[in-house]
């Protein structure tokens, strides 16, 4: 008869250890999904990066109701936001995601321009910076004669 003896002093089989291992490397990836920026434990950035429009969900972004974008508010948690905006429209990942992107249509002087919206989160998950680009998207925003 033949004896084995574990002499991992944890206890840990091989499998299991890559498997825990899997896990972690899996965990630290979807962490890192959707973040382009650098965004601060406060919800700020000093260099955002906005994603490339080509790389936009299905459809190719959305024309907003301008009232519910015009309600938007600092320390709003994700679930207020997708319901005045609706998901974002790039891939922000799973998990730890802390800025959404969207691509807007918005009216201007009887044309549409092409807009980019960016929400930073802080590390609590509410919504703490607004971004655009190009800027002079955010002047759709003010109140019409």
């Amino acid at each position: 008869m033949t004896v084995m003896h574990n002499n991992n002093k944890a206890g840990i089989g091989p499998r299991r250890l890559g498997i825990a291992s899997a896990c972690a490397v899996l965990a630290a990836l979807l962490a890192g999904c959707g973040n382009l920026s650098r965004v601060s434990e406060s919800g700020t950035t000093d260099a955002p990066v906005f994603p490339v429009v080509d790389d936009a969900a299905p459809g190719l972004g959305s024309w907003p109701n301008l009232e519910n974008l015009r309600n938007v508010r600092a320390g709003m948690s994700k679930t207020q936001l997708y319901q005045l905006l609706g998901p974002p429209h790039f891939r922000e990942g799973v998990l730890g995601v802390r800025e959404w992107d969207y691509l807007f249509h918005l009216p201007r002087g009887g044309e549409t321009m092409q807009c980019q919206y960016k929400v930073l989160f802080d590390k609590s998950m509410l919504a703490r910076s607004f971004l655009w680009k190009p800027q002079a998207c955010s002047e759709a925003l003010a109140p019409q004669p």
